[in-house]
């Protein structure tokens, strides 16, 4: 920002955005048709006040999609199952992983050929 001095809620916003990777993309008003749109409609609440308030400043819950080869992988960097997995799940992370390699960054799977 090119303010020297920013409001407290602008730095609550940024310190909430920065947990996050994000960009931020500015499309010029004539490219960006919805912007476009809406800044020309008439606006009758002049009087009403900015609400600098987030409502939703909680977020309850997270779903994150791991991907197959995770559980593989940590076994392999850290010769480690979670305690939390059934004594089943721990067994199939073992015995996937033998055919698997972890070397300098990259996964590789190990054939029936070699």
């Amino acid at each position: 920002m090119n303010k020297p001095v920013t409001p407290g809620c602008i730095t609550r916003w940024l310190l909430l955005l920065q947990e996050f990777d994000i960009t931020i993309v500015d499309i010029p008003g004539m490219d960006n048709v919805v912007a476009d749109f809406l800044s020309i409609l008439e606006n009758n609440t002049e009087g009403t006040p900015i609400e600098y308030r987030f409502p939703d400043e909680y977020l309850f819950s997270i779903f994150t999609n791991t991907q197959w080869y995770a559980d593989i992988v940590n076994y392999l960097t850290t010769r480690k199952v979670p305690r939390h997995f059934s004594y089943k799940d721990q067994w199939k992370i073992i015995h996937h992983s033998t055919r698997y390699s972890w070397m300098v960054g990259y996964l590789f799977h190990t054939g029936v050929d070699q």
